[in-house]
């Protein structure tokens, strides 16, 4: 009897081991997919009954898909087959699956693509020319292309930031792709340098604010000898180095104050202490806010990719200085071509790609949502009004900042916006 009991004993454990080795459905149809490798499980939200990092090859120049080739780093989160799909397009590199918004509202599956040139998905060897706005939708194009084999149901694409505009650009390269785009806090610049923030940080906030802001620069600027010790410290312990000079980096950094506390505004401007606080007080304000790790050659080097897209073809901000002028040698806006020329890099501005993209948003961009939060810096470059026949639809979160959620609207804002969802994706958004 007691060996009877200990065989089916073992055969029960065999018969387990079996049932948990087996491949699940999704697993066994991702490896069916063409230039698909699955790299293995990852941790999920409990929406998902399984996740996975995956990779995708590749041309590195869509126009020649027979010439070199490069692996896309991706994640997946599943719900169903039979689910909508949300495709989160990172404009950056993407360590993990993480949620969108969009997935949760509609319960559906989730797909994370990392940008090409960034993280694990950059090319080897690595030639600029190919990081466009057009070379970034067609990888999309392609993924989109081959997963609607798996998730044939509606597609929602979307993102924050430069997520949000990599969201807006593949829509507007592949209209037809995606049911619905939702583009979180995404700038849509008009130039290389657009001038519209300097216009938005001298009207955000009231005269009270912007005079704080301005009086605080002024004293680091004033105090800068006296603060340089504590800024010399910090960089040390952090071992970062400087390709424009440590000194020229505080300067940057102060410039670029305002335009770091109005995007997510985290300090207050009336807590800013005065000019006769205490140097360590003056510097512990500082940092928070804006971190001379953006000007290093780290921090530099880590989003190279991003200021080469900014410079050469997205556009960006850049910094006036005739309010300092008593304290800098410039005679002209800074740009950013400072992140480019140490690294040898080309700031050739493409002027084509933002005039077709404004024309398409407000023209041909239907079934767009973009979301913004009032008071942040970047919504001074963003889609804010619908002046062409476009289906699409804006929403500004009053006295909000870079992190605004559709979630976070006042109800009666919110229906409106599930609202249109639905009508958009023809069924009740929320899915409860």
């Amino acid at each position: 009897m007691k060996k009877l009991y200990f065989s089916s004993l073992v055969l029960l454990l065999v018969l387990s081991s079996t049932l948990v080795a087996q491949d699940s459905v999704l697993l066994v149809k991702l490896r069916q997919l063409k230039g698909i490798e699955v790299v293995g499980p990852v941790r999920h939200n409990a929406q998902f009954s399984e996740a996975y990092e995956i990779k995708f090859s590749q041309p590195v120049d869509h126009n020649n898909p027979g010439g070199q080739i490069f692996t896309q780093r991706m994640f997946i989160g599943h719900v169903g087959f039979d689910k909508p799909m949300v495709l989160s397009t990172s404009g950056y590199s993407a360590g993990d699956l993480g949620m969108a918004e969009p997935a949760v509202l509609v319960k559906g599956n989730l797909i994370r693509v990392e940008h090409r040139y960034f993280g694990k998905s950059t090319p080897d060897p690595l030639d600029w020319k190919y990081l466009t706005v057009w070379q970034s939708a067609s990888d999309h194009h392609a993924i989109v292309q081959l997963f609607k084999q798996l998730y044939p149901d509606k597609w929602i694409s979307t993102g924050h930031s430069k997520d949000g505009q990599t969201a807006m650009m593949f829509k507007a390269f592949y209209p037809e792709d995606i049911d619905v785009a939702i583009p979180y806090v995404a700038p849509l610049n008009t130039s290389k340098v657009d001038p519209r923030i300097f216009t938005f940080l001298a009207q955000v906030g009231t005269p009270e604010e912007r005079q704080k802001i301005y009086d605080f620069q002024i004293t680091l600027f004033e105090r800068k000898k006296e603060l340089m010790p504590l800024v010399q410290k910090y960089c040390d312990d952090k071992r970062w180095t400087f390709p424009m000079g440590i000194d020229r980096a505080y300067d940057l950094n102060v410039l670029e104050f305002p335009f770091a506390l109005w995007q997510y505004g985290r300090t207050k401007p009336m807590d800013l202490p005065g000019k006769e606080a205490p140097a360590k007080e003056i510097f512990d304000a500082l940092v928070p806010i804006t971190d001379l790790m953006w000007f290093s050659d780290r921090g530099l080097r880590q989003f190279l990719p991003h200021y080469y897209q900014a410079i050469t073809e997205m556009g960006y901000y850049g910094y006036d200085v005739k309010p300092f002028s008593k304290y800098l040698p410039d005679k002209a806006p800074i740009t950013y071509d400072f992140a480019l020329l140490p690294y040898g890099l080309d700031t050739t501005f493409n002027p084509k790609t933002l005039p077709f993209l404004h024309d398409f948003v407000q023209n041909r961009g239907d079934h767009i949502l973009y979301i913004y939060g009032e008071l942040d810096t970047w919504t001074a470059t963003g889609v804010t009004k619908i002046t062409g026949p476009a289906d699409a639809m804006v929403a500004i979160l009053k006295g909000n900042y870079h992190g605004s959620t559709i979630r976070a609207f006042p109800e009666e804002e919110r229906n409106r916006i599930y609202a249109k969802l639905s009508e958009w994706l023809g069924f009740t958004v929320p899915v409860e």
